[in-house]
């Protein structure tokens, strides 16, 4: 691994581009381009608010963008605290292994930790081996008993109108 100075920190308004190219580019990953519907102004719609219903960390290399993990708050009603989601971590190719993504879910561990959250929890694609590897080398367990379910679109105006 290189020793390289990776400054992680939270995004402003100012970085609304970078962000949406981050997004851009993990819809890329993901095979799933064809559904991305982000633009800046809907970011900072979500972003940039109040009450922001999400946060991002940006970690920077030489003061340049290569990674970014977008989180927001959630619950355990079991633990009876709170929790973290991790929506989105991504990291730009020629920057992988050089511990930018440790240093992104380092710096959300502390921010789960100085606020009391008992989990950090999200998904990971089962094809992404890479991924699962990393994710498992920090320490996560992936349970594979648990099943992502989704509604969207027109399905939610469906079950609504029931």
């Amino acid at each position: 691994m290189a020793n390289l100075n990776i400054k992680v920190r939270e995004a402003e308004l100012a970085d609304l581009e970078v962000i949406l190219a981050f997004v851009l580019q993990k819809s890329e990953f993901d095979g799933a381009r064809h559904l991305l519907a982000a633009t800046t102004d809907k970011l900072q719609q979500t972003l940039f608010i109040e009450s922001p219903l999400v946060r991002v960390l940006l970690a920077e290399v030489a003061e340049k963008a290569v990674g970014f993990a977008m989180f927001y708050a959630s619950y355990s009603s079991l633990l009876a605290q709170p929790c973290l989601w991790l929506d989105d971590l991504f990291v730009q190719a020629p920057m992988r292994g050089m511990g930018v993504g440790t240093a992104l879910l380092k710096h959300l561990a502390q921010i789960a930790e100085s606020t009391n959250c008992g989990r950090i929890e999200w998904t990971v694609n089962s094809g992404n081996a890479p991924g699962i590897a990393f994710y498992e080398k920090q320490g996560a367990r992936i349970l594979e008993n648990i099943r992502v379910c989704r509604i969207e679109g027109s399905a939610i105006s469906k079950l609504a109108s029931k």
